[in-house]
């Protein structure tokens, strides 16, 4: 499960994290056409908030393996990232993921308005200046580090506002704080899953998540079921706001696609957090848990956007 990287531009497309790129954007647009005024879509608004978002969370990514190198180059799942396996010198390290956040920030704040561009810089910072460095402090990052994860939507609903002549300067409306609310706790049970699955990797790199100081995983299930709870609840609340003629259109209420597909989704989930609480299944459980949270996210975001628009 060791990352692998080859030739230079196979190197720096691995530190820009892609996956965790298209998710931040994902969840950023998910913000953007969720909000209210609805229907008023400027494409430089859009495309700045989408390849600004892009460029960030790259620029994000490439400096967190520049920080924690020497920690990935001790763990088996990250020991052929690029500057571990010597592909990359990290001063170029430095400099790429600086330049890539530098250039989202400007881009989102410019094409967007401030207030998107100042949470776009809050979100790098906060994840490089707190959440980095407290993984190898405390189990307590993980709530840290979900702050910035949960960002992006509320960056997005504040580029959506801001196209209102009346704001110009941006502002957050009620489905960008539910979006943030769901993506914050749906953090909680996607890295309590990775911690099960991958404990020995932490230890060896000197990670301080929950299984590291109770190998039972115990911990861990309750963090899960703490958080996976209200996360069901947040997707049921943004359900109810399809019920107000601001947010929805035909497809609103009962008829709402997303209304079913995060319920069904939801209890898929949640079947399976109860199944990852027995220590009996616990190992056995957490792959599959993992996946289905990489599987939920990206499922119910995209409903919620196409039932918004049509």
């Amino acid at each position: 499960m060791s990352e692998r990287a080859g030739s230079l531009p196979a190197a720096l497309w691995e530190l820009t994290k892609p996956r965790l790129s298209f998710l931040s954007v994902l969840t950023a647009l998910a913000g953007y056409f969720c909000s209210n005024p609805h229907g008023l879509t400027e494409a430089r608004v859009l495309v700045s908030l989408a390849v600004g978002t892009a460029l960030a969370a790259g620029g994000c990514g490439a400096l967190n393996m520049w920080w924690e190198s020497e920690a990935d180059a001790r763990m088996e799942r990250t020991k052929n990232r690029p500057i571990p396996a010597k592909v990359v010198h990290p001063g170029i390290v430095l400099l790429f993921g600086g330049a890539l956040s530098i250039a989202g920030v400007l881009l989102v704040w410019i094409g967007a308005n401030a207030l998107a561009g100042f949470l776009t810089l809050a979100t790098i910072v906060s994840y490089l200046l707190f959440y980095t460095p407290l993984k190898s402090m405390t189990s307590w990052c993980t709530l840290v580090g979900s702050l910035p994860g949960a960002i992006p939507p509320i960056i997005g609903s504040a580029a959506k506002i801001g196209q209102d002549p009346t704001q110009p300067n941006g502002n957050i409306d009620t489905m960008g704080w539910l979006l943030f609310a769901l993506l914050f706790c749906w953090q909680i049970p996607h890295f309590m899953a990775l911690a099960v699955m991958c404990r020995e990797d932490y230890v060896r790199g000197g990670f301080k998540v929950a299984t590291v100081d109770d190998p039972s995983g115990r911990s861990a299930s309750l963090w899960a079921m703490a958080f996976i709870i209200p996360m069901i609840f947040v997707a049921g609340l943004i359900a109810m706001t399809f019920f107000d003629a601001g947010y929805t259109g035909q497809l609103g209420g009962f008829k709402s696609p997303y209304l079913w597909i995060s319920l069904v989704a939801g209890a898929w989930f949640f079947k399976l957090c109860l199944d990852f609480a027995l220590p009996q299944r616990r190992a056995e459980v957490a792959k599959p848990f993992f996946l289905a949270s990489i599987l939920y996210l990206p499922l119910v975001l995209l409903t919620l956007t196409l039932n918004r628009l049509f």
